[in-house]
């Protein structure tokens, strides 16, 4: 029986999915919770406490006994997926891994220190455990791609683009998913120029043309772009400058600030989940949520220029799926644009990965 595996490593999470050869959901889980309170979740089976879980890669472990407790050996797999987000400018397609490749994934950890370690480290266990099966590394930053230099080109001295030091966006494999997944939901072709709104604790949008990434909101890093659950998203580069000299800020405490102190959590002071905010009445709450949906907006609309017009908008992502009224907003503040075509997409990364896999081996 054909069957591919899906992980997705996070800080503080392991997803895995099992798709069969037509590539319908087998089954799904996750261990949730690592370095806290680490915990085995399987969809239609009991959830259960485990322990000596301190990184992904120790949760893969957990997973993959559990696979193999019912019936679903590493070994016996016709070929693994794994979401890596960051491929650099070299990496645009899904990749069969080998030790060569492993390698000079590795030497891209710098392009995003906060991220791309999970991703690498389970790769890794992976092929270690099961070092016969392909290993696919599919690569959040691929779908963009498309985009043409001007829109990856930052206003820095040029000599830094050579070294790396460009716009790359991220959230591709849900983009991907969306491009695919559009036209099945609604029964039609795909329209031609789409907003695509992935909104969840990261969050970015993304200008796509002929079913293609022209532009998006991140750029560098993961911490570009719209407002987040604790990044700042798009900040004036010269508060950065201030708060290290006037505050004296180092550069650990800066990095700090910006990806887990920020966003709607630092707008709050309350809570980085939007539905904590969306159900309280205090003013600070009411306020980020209102900071929020403007910000969203106001990128929004700078991405359209790179369309040349707008035929449709889709939200995706769990804020974006699940916050009816934080959609609503955004779409007030675009209704000049005067574009009624507006959808909700569920976000699936893992079937873009097994999609992926399937294609290769």
């Amino acid at each position: 029986m054909t069957q591919y595996l899906v992980v997705n490593a996070g800080s503080s999470s392991l997803k895995f999915a099992v798709y069969d050869r037509n590539l319908a959901l087998f089954l799904k889980g996750q261990v949730s919770g690592i370095g806290s309170m680490p915990r085995l979740e399987v969809d239609g089976h009991a959830s259960r406490p485990v322990t000596d879980v301190t990184t992904p890669s120790e949760g893969l472990l957990v997973a993959l006994e559990w696979l193999a407790d019912h019936g679903h050996e590493p070994e016996h797999f016709n070929g693994i997926g794994h979401r890596i987000v960051h491929g650099g400018t070299r990496y645009v397609t899904p990749t069969i891994v080998n030790d060569a490749i492993q390698h000079e994934l590795e030497d891209l950890r710098a392009l995003a220190p906060l991220h791309l370690p999970f991703g690498l480290g389970v790769l890794r266990e992976m092929r270690r455990v099961a070092p016969q099966v392909p290993n696919v590394a599919c690569f959040d930053t691929a779908f963009h791609a498309t985009q043409p230099e001007l829109a990856t080109r930052l206003p820095i001295p040029r000599a830094y683009f050579d070294k790396g030091y460009r716009r790359y966006g991220f959230h591709g494999l849900n983009y991907e998913h969306v491009v695919e997944a559009l036209p099945r939901l609604t029964g039609k072709p795909l329209p031609r120029r789409i907003l695509a709104a992935h909104l969840g604790s990261g969050a970015s949008m993304c200008a796509i043309f002929d079913g293609k990434s022209v532009a998006t909101t991140m750029g560098f890093s993961t911490a570009d772009g719209l407002v987040m659950g604790t990044r700042t998203g798009s900040i004036d580069p010269g508060v950065l400058v201030a708060l290290m000299r006037d505050e004296h800020l180092s550069l650990d405490q800066l990095e700090d600030l910006l990806y887990r102190q920020s966003g709607l959590l630092g707008l709050s002071g309350i809570s980085p989940d939007m539905r904590v905010l969306l159900a309280s009445d205090r003013t600070e709450a009411i306020e980020a949520v209102d900071y929020y949906c403007y910000s969203a907006a106001r990128h929004a609309a700078s991405l359209v220029p790179a369309l040349g017009g707008l035929d449709a908008i889709v939200f995706t992502g769990g804020v974006g799926e699940n916050a009816g009224p934080v959609r609503a907003r955004i779409l007030t503040h675009l209704k000049w644009l005067g574009v009624n075509d507006v959808h909700v997409v569920p976000a699936n990364e893992e079937l873009t990965i097994a999609r992926n896999v399937s294609a290769l081996v």
